[in-house]
Parts: C-alpha cells; structure tokens; sequence
C-alpha cells in the first residue's frame, strides 16, 4: 500500500473538508446514538432509541424498525461491515470492477487511516447480473446474516428501486446509491436512502437547455433509452422538454436491459436523421451505441449518459468511435493529462496500482471515485457524540457540507434535509477527442461548471 502519512493522505483525497450542521451532533438524549465518542471504537453504549430528529424535516423512529433491531448491528470489535450488489455478468459486467476499486480504497484506509482505530472496513460484494429481484435476494441474504451496517453504493436504478421498501422498513442505511435516480432525494419519506450521483432529472434537463443554447429551440432530437427505470428518468424529462418546444423529438427508442446489443435500435434512430441523438444508456450499452453510430452516415451531435463518462471503460474499447461525444461530467478523469499534476488523481491512480489493477483500463477506478464519496460520512458519524451507528450516518448523510477533492472546484457536497436533499448539483459539458496520433482520447469541457447547488430541492414524485 501507499506509505505516507495516513491522516494527510486523507486530508489530501478529501480537501480538507468536513463540516456538519450543529444538528447534525445532536443534543439531546434521543439524538445520542450510543458507543465510543469521537470514533475511537471504545466499548459500545445504549443504541439510540424512540423518535431522533436527522435533519431539517427528516425523523427516524427505532420503535418502528425490527424486533432486535440494533444501531451498531455489523459493527463487530475488528471490522465495519458494507454491502454491495452490482452486476458482474451479463450485459452490464462492465460495472464489475468497482467492486475491487472500493476494496483497494478501504484496504487503503485500513492501513493508513481507519475509520474507527482498529476496525476495518469490510466490503462484502455480490453479484446481480442487473436483475432486480437478484439484487433483493442479495440484500435479503445479506441482512439475514445480520453483520451489513449500511449498503454502500449498489448499482442501477431499478436495482435500488427494488430493495429500498426493504431497507427503510429494516432501518438499514442504503447509501450514496450508485444511480442518478431522482428518487434517492426523499429522505422525509425515505430517510435510509440516499444518492451518490447527478440527478437524472437534472441531467437530462441540462441536455435540453445545451441543445437549445448550441442548435437553437426546436431542433431534432433522436432518443435512445434502456428500458427500465434508469432511462425511463431521462426519457420523462426529454419528452417534457418535446412538449414545451425546446427540441423537437422526432424519434424516441427503448432497449430491453437484457438485450445483448443496440445495433437495430441505432438504426432505427440513424434513419430519423435527426440533428441530435439523446442516448440514455449504461454499461455496455454505451461502448455499442458509440461503434454503431460511427459506422452509420449518421452524424448527429451526441448526447451520453453521465454514467458513460469513464474513458478507460466505455471509450477506449471503441477508439476513435466516442470523438466528439459530449457528456456532463463532474469528476476529474483519472486518465486525462490535464489532471496528472492532481494530488487527488494521483493518489487514486496510485492505490490502483499498488493494489495490481490498472488505473486506465475498466472501471476499478470509478469503485476508488465512490470509496472516497463514502468515506467523508462514515468518518462525520464516527466522529459525533455516540460514534459510528446507523442513525449517526444518516445525520451525517442529510446535513453534509464539503469537498471531495476529485470532483470540480467550486462544487460542494451538501445537504440539507428536505431542504436540498441531491448531493451532487454540478458538472461541465465534456466533448471527448480522440488523438489519432497519440492513440488516446481526452476530454475537452466546451461549458465553464454549470453549478445548480441548492435548486434541485427534493424529489415530487
């Protein structure tokens, strides 16, 4: 592993950032949530129990979680225990890897910074091919062992959709879920829920206006979609943006989940001729959308999903195909030259590496992404009156504010109960170009950020 400093590593990946509300501490007896204060993993106390006030608008009673119920429940004397489930086979696989780049970031912090001084954190993984009901027999299986603390980042809309009843009924945290799902920003009535990602929502609204500003009102629009939840949130949002004259959609496509390409969907959409294409994808899905439309006489401007947006995954398996793609982005890209001097992109890409995966090559790199998204929550909680407990981290969740040093300067990750419950409210159109005589692509921002902090407000339903 890395062999520096843990704490100045950590404030290095971090920025240095990590201030809560004064609510977020809690001061009265029902807000202390029972164990060693200060993170220090001394002797648990008393769970918190009865009716805790989270945040501004957002309350959790313990009365109603399960019999045997318990704040510290996978917390054991050496280890903090978090679930995930993700697709590893199937048409999705390609999100296997952030699996293994969440263990080489928490393997990381084990060594140089732990959370709690001598317990690790324990990522315990499974794979559910994208299956929703896989996924809820996954969590299912996990909370019957009875040592998951919290489930961190699970990926895929319909994924989430599936076990987030489950979850809130057994008061289990689902954190920073891996999905820009508009729903994940409801924490008056899904308190345990919480999302890692640009909203869809916004996403898709950013796309209008982009089309708009750049083509002018009323111009064509092509869209393709995965057929479930995910695409359905940005096909809801373009076909408004259709109904209110913005752009013109004059062809709007789905694609099974399971479908094993996107060959004949493109070619149904090439044959509208349409100024741009919309793509609502994931996975492999975007690598085969990209190829298709390059070897067609079609040339729309192209619209990509933000979750398309690593190089390494999606772009370089189908070079020179992506250039001139366009994607929101909020993240530094690790593999861009223009970020080689980061200290937070340089750290991320030396854990890769020291943990044997590549840094440039799938997406192990976007699984160190969401290990430092996570790591500033669990580190507030344990550092509240009480320590590390499940009601801590959603006090920690719901009244955020700080930087995580690899996404944009001048983004912040904050929130505010039911008063601004999206994390990340910002990002910059990228083009991606492709350099035929380096043989490498990179991203050139064609927008200065586009910083939306504090409009998205909470989800309507």
């Amino acid at each position: 592993m890395v062999n520096r400093n843990g704490r100045s590593l950590r404030l290095l990946a971090l920025a240095l950032a990590l201030t809560l509300v004064a609510a977020a501490c809690g001061d009265d007896d029902d807000d202390v949530a029972g164990g060693g204060g200060g993170g220090g993993g001394d002797e648990q106390e008393q769970p918190a129990e009865g009716e805790i006030d989270v945040a501004e608008g957002v309350t959790v009673d313990t009365e109603d979680c399960p019999s045997g119920w318990s704040d510290t429940a996978g917390i054991t004397d050496t280890e903090i225990r978090l679930g995930i489930s993700l697709a590893e086979s199937g048409p999705f696989a390609t999100f296997g890897p952030i699996d293994d780049g969440m263990r080489a970031y928490y393997d990381y912090l084990n060594e140089n910074d732990p959370i709690v001084e001598g317990k690790s954190i324990e990522l315990v993984g499974r794979d559910d091919a994208y299956d929703p009901a896989r996924t809820l027999s996954n969590v299912e299986e996990m909370l019957q062992s009875g040592d998951i603390f919290a489930f961190d980042h699970v990926v895929g809309s319909p994924q989430n959709l599936a076990i987030q009843d489950l979850l809130n009924e057994e008061c289990v945290p689902q954190m920073l879920n891996a999905t820009g799902h508009p729903a994940w920003g409801d924490p008056e009535n899904y308190p345990w829920t919480s999302g890692g990602l640009l909203s869809y929502n916004t996403e898709s609204q950013l796309w209008c206006n982009y089309v708009s500003d750049e083509l002018g009102e009323g111009a064509t629009v092509a869209g393709l979609f995965v057929d479930n939840d995910f695409g359905a949130a940005y096909q809801q949002v373009i076909e408004d943006c259709a109904d209110e004259g913005t752009i013109d959609l004059v062809e709007s496509v789905t694609v099974d989940p399971t479908s094993p390409d996107v060959t004949d969907e493109i070619t149904t959409i090439s044959a509208s001729g349409a100024d741009v294409a919309m793509l609502g994808l994931s996975g492999s899905f975007c690598s085969q959308a990209m190829a298709a439309i390059a070897q067609s006489s079609w040339d729309p401007m192209t619209l990509l999903s933000n979750t398309c947006q690593s190089i390494a995954t999606y772009f370089t398996p189908v070079d020179p195909a992506g250039d001139g793609v366009l994607t929101l982005a909020y993240v530094k890209e690790i593999g861009d030259p223009r970020w080689a001097d980061d200290e937070a992109v340089q750290l991320a890409r030396q854990i890769l590496t020291d943990a044997g995966l590549d840094p440039d090559r799938g997406a192990a790199i976007t699984g160190v992404q969401f290990g430092m998204q996570t790591e500033p929550f669990l580190r507030a909680a344990a550092e509240m009156e009480g320590g590390l407990t499940r009601t801590n981290l959603l006090k920690a969740i719901w009244n955020s504010d700080h930087v995580d040093a690899l996404q944009f300067d001048g983004m912040q990750v904050k929130t505010d109960g039911v008063n601004d419950a999206y994390m990340v409210e910002g990002a910059r159109f990228a083009e991606y170009t492709y350099d035929e005589a380096s043989g490498e692509g990179t991203y050139e921002y064609v927008t200065d950020l586009i910083n939306v902090e504090g409009e998205t407000g909470v989800y309507d339903g």
